[in-house]
């Protein structure tokens, strides 16, 4: 007699012996309970889970010669004939090699006819979604209302290219992958009615590489039976025979890379690759591992979650415990990224060794707590007077006599910071840059003002927010003011403008230059580039500055607005309030992103966690 593989000989001939679609086999079962069959279904999902032995065993449980039960008897001669594929009343179709409108001309013709032998005529064609358009619509109005002598049971993998017309004609029902689980006790009953001995751990490889099919793991395990013969099945055998890799050797290679061994994780690739296992199946094997890892980690008692035996499931859980979660994470990323490289290049072993290096040399991740602890001390240390306090900069100490700091930005002569009671004041320099003074403190009470005219000083050309205009409406700059340079007394009329609240003509005249100023002119420009050029030099805006520069200065001024040419706007020297204080924003910010770069503990950070820096923003 012909040898009859697994997959045939241990083939469900009942509802109930399906594996893993009880939702289907329940609905079922009560529909023939209830007497409210359908006359068309629809069975789609993967392959080998049952679709073609559900339609057998339906096509059986509509013509047994017991009656139309949910549980036939498989022993007459309608069970018989439909199981061994000789009743002339049960036909199976294969949509792919009878896929055009002719065949299914042909179908339509028959079922016209009533059955020979069987109570009802059983059409199944498997693969439908092979069928041309025009075969599916011949078959529409059919399928719709066929004769009460006729039940159709289309099969496919690929449901979404079944029109909808053929889906709302039919029960639809779908099968899912079979869990794991059942199906390693299914395969040790199998293997026990066979008189085989096979090892847990075995039977976990078949059922993991099935992925979910019945029929795929018993096909699997007659390869693995022809290859041991009569010995008992162990998973090194399991493995070699279907090139992947095994718990052992995975267990190997991730426990090598979690200690940082890329010698002992490239030799056991070694091995795997010699013994026939696919890269690809390898660095599979290993993501897989890592997130059985993952899961026992985050949650130990999920223990239904992880693929294989008892016995794997105590080891996971003991490796699971001795390391570091955030070392899995980081390990499972890096692997699942080299699964896709892997996937892509000519050159898999390098791409596979190469990762390995890559995660075993890699240092492990450090929690973001331990970070900012770790920056907080190198902050003291540098700081401080601690430790590596050599290099830090502290501030100076001021006098306990002075009764206010100087402002921020301005450089006093001498050492004491007290005014003298009596003479003018020390000489002062005001550094290029608009900063308001602190606040000075309630007590001691301030010193009499100095005299002014015996002061030098020299102001910014840079805008910054006046004080309160003074009662008079006339607004006099000093005399010193007035003896300085042109864009000096030109930021004295800005301000006066504001004060006047002209803050239109204001806001043209900011990025006016002034070209020249004499005792009774003043000529002033645009640069070509400035689009507003034209309305500045409108009449009720010139004559608002002529106006202003006669109270400033105390004496009629003449005023000459031009626009500038190309040549003349790309001069650098003479620039406007706008353009200068721009000018010095940028210097500014060059300053403060090279003091960050060279900053000691900007350095100490970078070489400490090999870092780059991506962006400097600062508030300028």
């Amino acid at each position: 007699m012909a040898y009859l593989v697994l997959a045939r000989k241990y083939r469900p001939t009942t509802f109930s012996e399906v594996v893993g679609q009880e939702h289907v086999t329940r609905t079922l079962a009560n529909a023939f309970a209830s007497e409210r069959v359908h006359h068309a279904f629809l069975f789609c999902g993967p392959r080998g889970v049952g679709k073609t032995t559900l339609a057998r065993i339906l096509g059986k449980a509509l013509n047994c010669e017991l009656g139309v039960s949910a549980e036939p008897c498989g022993k007459c001669g309608a069970c018989t004939s439909i199981a061994n594929g000789s009743s002339v009343d049960y036909y199976e179709m294969d949509g792919a090699s009878n896929r055009g409108i002719d065949a299914i001309r042909e179908l339509t013709e028959a079922v016209r006819y009533q059955p020979a032998v069987l109570r009802k005529k059983v059409y199944v064609i498997d693969e439908v979604h092979m069928l041309t358009t025009e075969a599916f619509n011949a078959l529409l109005k059919t399928l719709e209302e066929p004769p009460p002598h006729v039940t159709f049971v289309l099969a496919t993998t690929e449901p979404h290219k079944v029109p909808v017309t053929i889906l709302s004609r039919c029960q639809r029902y779908d099968f899912k992958l079979v869990p794991s689980a059942r199906l390693h006790a299914h395969l040790t009953r199998v293997f026990a009615a066979e008189g085989l001995d096979a090892e847990p751990a075995a039977l976990s490889l078949i059922v993991r590489e099935s992925g979910g099919s019945a029929r795929d793991a018993l096909s699997l395990s007659d390869q693995v039976i022809s290859f041991v013969g009569a010995k008992a099945i162990k998973e090194t055998d399991v493995a070699d025979v279907l090139g992947v890799a095994d718990r052992a050797l995975t267990r190997s290679i991730v426990s090598a890379l979690a200690t940082g061994d890329a010698g002992a994780a490239l030799a056991a690739a070694e091995r795997a690759v010699e013994r026939g296992v696919d890269e690809v199946q390898l660095a599979r094997a290993i993501v897989r591992y890592l997130r059985d890892l993952a899961v026992l980690q985050a949650a130990p008692g999920a223990t239904a979650l992880i693929e294989g035996s008892d016995d794997e499931r105590r080891e996971l859980a003991a490796e699971a415990g001795q390391l570091d979660r955030a070392r899995v994470t980081q390990m499972f990323e890096r692997m699942l990224r080299a699964c896709d490289d892997l996937g892509k290049t000519m050159q898999p072993r390098l791409a596979l060794d190469l990762a390995l290096i890559d995660v075993a040399t890699t240092e492990p991740l450090v929690p973001l707590g331990d970070l900012i602890d770790r920056l907080g001390d190198m902050e003291r240390r540098l700081g401080g007077g601690g430790g590596g306090g050599g290099g830090a900069r502290t501030a100076p100490s001021r006098p306990a006599a002075a009764p206010a700091a100087p402002p921020r930005g301005v450089r006093t002569e001498g050492t004491d910071h007290r005014p003298p009671p009596h003479g003018p004041p020390a000489t002062t320099e005001r550094v290029p840059e608009r900063i308001a003074p602190p606040a000075r403190p309630a007590a001691p009470p301030p010193a009499p003002p100095p005299d002014v005219s015996d002061r030098t000083t020299e102001r910014v050309p840079e805008r910054i927010t006046p004080p309160p205009p003074p009662p008079s409406s006339s607004i006099v700059v000093d005399a010193a003011a007035a003896s300085a340079d042109p864009n000096v007394r030109w930021n004295a009329v800005l301000d006066a403008l504001e004060a006047k609240r002209r803050f239109a003509t204001l806001g043209h005249y900011q990025h006016a230059r002034v070209l020249a100023w004499s005792a009774d002119a003043i000529e002033l420009g645009f640069a070509a580039d400035y689009a507003m050029g034209e309305m500045a030099r409108e009449a009720d805006q010139v004559e608002a500055v002529r106006q202003t520069l006669r109270e400033v200065t105390g004496k009629p001024i003449a005023v000459t607005v031009r626009l500038l040419t190309a040549a003349e706007s790309a001069a650098t020297v003479g620039k406007s309030t706008v353009e200068d204080a721009k000018a010095k924003a940028h210097a500014e910010r060059q300053r403060r992103e090279h003091e960050a770069r060279n900053h000691p503990m900007t350095r100490l950070v970078l070489e400490t966690f090999g870092a780059q820096i991506k962006e400097i923003k600062t508030d300028v």
